[in-house]
């Protein structure tokens, strides 16, 4: 930059601040094209670069960051909703952590609560497998004897039909029990677990 425009910018400079000293404030940025602007009142394209707020001597007392762009808003957003999911992750870790604590003074107090918990679910598997098996024994009689009139080219009565169909269902039902309370058992477990090996690192950590 020459000598002269140096001084045509310091006195324009030196002028647009006698002419605002009674606001006793001036922005100054540089645009896209690499020009140096002073106003009192930037225009709304200015909000793209970053700003200094001058006082009535010329020295900067703030700077405003640029406005981001789209992108950079999204961006943003993302990081924050990212550290908010982290955040409820981690409380929701140290209520467990509490509950835990609180619940079971010791691994044996845990193990001895499995257990428990483990034999209701396996004493409802046993009965419902002999339910099970008794439905499937009653099928079998009626499934014969339906067969044996069958084969002898008897009329099979619609009674023993329906009474066929009705144990069918009823075995439907006892069977998808019986699995609903295995995949219970399993998922009752596999917490159980978790919870000795979570009580176990945070007695460690407090040793």
């Amino acid at each position: 930059m020459s000598v002269a425009r140096k001084i045509l910018m310091a006195a324009g400079l030196a002028a647009l601040m006698a002419v605002t000293s009674a606001q006793a404030q001036l922005y100054r940025w540089t645009d896209e094209q690499g020009r140096t602007h002073y106003s009192d009142t930037p225009p709304p394209e200015a909000a793209r670069q970053e700003r200094r707020v001058l006082d009535d001597r010329g020295i900067t007392v703030r700077t405003l960051d640029r406005a981001l762009t789209e992108e950079e808003l999204e961006q943003r957003r993302q990081a924050e909703a990212s550290a908010e999911a982290e955040r409820q992750v981690r409380e929701e870790q140290e209520r467990r952590d509490r509950v835990l604590l609180q619940s079971f003074g010791s691994e044996r107090e845990l193990i001895t609560a499995r257990d428990d918990r483990v034999a209701l679910i396996d004493s409802t598997l046993n009965i419902t497998q002999d339910k099970i098996r008794s439905l499937e024994e009653q099928k079998s009689r009626l499934e014969e004897r339906r067969n044996r009139l069958a084969s002898q080219d008897r009329e099979v009565p619609a009674a023993l039909t329906e009474d066929i169909a009705s144990l069918e269902r009823q075995l439907d039902i006892q069977e998808r029990f019986r699995d609903d309370r295995a995949a219970e058992r399993q998922r009752l477990m596999e917490q159980f677990n978790a919870d000795l090996e979570r009580l176990r690192e945070l007695q460690a950590a407090d040793r």
